[in-house]
């Protein structure tokens, strides 16, 4: 079973997150470069994605959706969305998330929804947002 808690400032892997991969999608090439090459990407869960390759691709379609799916790769059972949060002048300064169990809701559920629900709730915060 998923542990869905965590407490506030626990560290996860960017790279295997769908928080972790919204602000990595918002990275400057030479940035995301940079932790690609300082990254150890290792298999969490046999659907984690340890290639650099295929994490470029992912985060590509992450920064063309707006939003991310990570199914299954930080733990068995964990199914994670993440929207960007932008400041006043349209930045990715943060990610807001939801956690769920696979076994309880379909990726389909999730984006019909409760991606609409977080995409209002950062869009109400983003005038809260300084920058």
């Amino acid at each position: 079973m998923a542990s869905l808690h965590r407490d506030v400032g626990t560290h996860l892997p960017a790279y295997c997150t769908s928080m972790g991969r919204v602000l990595l999608a918002a990275l400057s090439p030479a940035e995301l470069g940079a932790y690609l090459r300082r990254a150890v990407l290792a298999p969490h869960t046999p659907h984690t994605i340890t290639d650099p390759v295929k994490l470029r691709e992912a985060l590509a379609q992450v920064a063309l959706d707006g939003f991310c799916v990570v199914d299954q790769e930080l733990e068995i059972d964990l199914r994670g969305l993440a929207v960007p949060l932008r400041n006043g002048s349209g930045r990715v300064v943060a990610a807001l998330n939801i956690s769920t169990q696979a076994g309880r809701t379909t990726r389909e559920d999730m984006l019909a929804r409760l991606l609409p629900a977080l995409r209002n709730a950062a869009a109400e915060m983003r005038p809260l947002l300084l920058g």
